[in-house]
């Protein structure tokens, strides 16, 4: 196999995975309700098919799951957000971790 067949092939791999990274977080958004162990599964598998690829998770899937416990974070079940000082506080209600992400203000022109 050519080096130009090994890296297209490694491409499709990987957006194979980050499409089944996409399936299994909406269907963990949508189960979540009624089956929060079964989103817990979810959020487990997402990881095993990131490292498993060498892919990274996407953005948006990264922060709804606890850096700490890998728990499914969901606004107002087990999710805390506040900002301080220039950072958004994710309070983990499961494990009691915070992670913090920096933010910036808008300066105001004048």
């Amino acid at each position: 196999m050519s080096r130009i067949a090994r890296k297209q092939q490694k491409n499709l791999i990987q957006v194979i995975a980050t499409q089944r990274m996409w399936r299994l977080f909406e269907l963990a958004k949508r189960e979540h309700a009624e089956h929060p162990e079964r989103s817990e599964r979810y959020v487990q598998l997402i990881r095993n098919i990131s490292m498993r690829t060498r892919t990274s998770i996407p953005r948006e899937i990264k922060s709804r799951i606890c850096k700490h416990c890998y728990t499914f974070l969901v606004p107002g079940k087990n999710v805390r957000y506040r900002l301080k000082e220039g950072y958004i506080v994710v309070s983990c209600q499961r494990c009691r971790k915070e992670m913090r992400y920096p933010y910036k203000r808008l300066k105001n022109k004048g």
